[in-house]
């Protein structure tokens, strides 16, 4: 029977974000935000776990040095069987309106649409690769809303759950090209967009960023690139975006806290992309760039 372990921290609404960035740049595939206390699962199957437990508390401790008020010492560390872990996280997982638009639903929750314009996200999602109300994701459905017009050649890069694709498929771009680094992503992606029947033909790829993107789908450009991501893959990503991007295309990227920013912003800028707007949502960050239109 798979297994996993349960570790919770106390910890403030206002430093949640702050430290779930810093859990995550430490190993963890996904964090539980609840009121005043943060909970990670590690799978116990999965290499390196144990390490990565000893690892956290080191992370948080040197938050707690700088003067934040928080303790890097678990309030709870506790070994759960699969059964009891699907039950935990359905538990918390609920239906979410994330945006004006858009609202997430857990497959297991029967929800009713409250006005006809609301487009449902329907997820039945892998703790490990995100349910679709992080505020990283939000960000970015926000600015799907903003610069999709309709017919897009898209690239999803890092799409874990696929909600993003989703969204994308809702307001109306064309083919889409979902990618992830990880094989069980990929199949978590694909599960998920079947129980969305608008975007049954979004097509799914293991792909570390965009390496292994099919040169034929990729053609003359893209015409809007989306990459909601861990911050330290964001630079690397850069280029590879640059090269298959149109000139006067999108790209919309997030995952970005405040201690980098300002280097994601320079590398932009670096690579012939106009930073038409920022957006921010607590310490997280997400910019809607274009490609320089006269770009070569």
């Amino acid at each position: 029977m798979i297994k996993y372990q349960k570790v919770s921290w106390q910890v403030e609404k206002d430093l949640q974000d702050l430290v779930v960035s810093v859990l995550i740049d430490l190993g963890a595939d996904g964090v539980e935000q609840g009121d005043n206390q943060l909970t990670i699962y590690e799978d116990q199957g999965k290499e390196g776990w144990q390490e990565r437990l000893q690892t956290y508390p080191v992370g948080l401790q040197l938050l707690a040095d700088q003067g934040l008020k928080l303790s890097a010492e678990p309030i709870e560390n506790s070994e759960l069987a699969s059964d009891e872990f699907e039950n935990e996280w359905k538990n918390y997982y609920h239906a979410a309106r994330v945006t004006s638009r858009f609202t997430v639903v857990p497959a297991w929750e029967d929800y009713q649409k409250e006005q006809d314009s609301e487009q449902l996200i329907v997820m039945d999602p892998d703790q490990a690769f995100g349910t679709g109300t992080h505020p990283t994701t939000a960000l970015m459905l926000q600015a799907l809303e903003t610069v999709v017009r309709g017919g897009e050649r898209t690239i999803d890069v890092g799409t874990g759950s696929g909600v993003l694709a989703v969204a994308a498929k809702h307001l109306g771009v064309g083919a889409v090209l979902a990618t992830d680094i990880d094989e069980e992503a990929v199949q978590t992606a694909k599960e998920n967009l079947a129980l969305n029947p608008v975007a049954k033909d979004v097509t799914v790829v293991a792909s570390d960023l965009m390496k292994d993107v099919p040169a034929d789908f990729v053609g003359a450009g893209v015409d809007l690139v989306v990459a909601n991501i861990l911050a330290d893959v964001i630079e690397p990503l850069i280029p590879q975006v640059r090269q298959v991007l149109k000139p006067g295309g999108s790209f919309l990227v997030s995952g970005i806290y405040d201690d980098v920013a300002a280097g994601i912003e320079k590398a932009l800028v670096e690579h012939d992309f106009l930073i038409e707007q920022k957006m921010q949502a607590g310490t997280w960050h997400a910019y809607l760039c274009r490609l320089n239109p006269e770009s070569k």
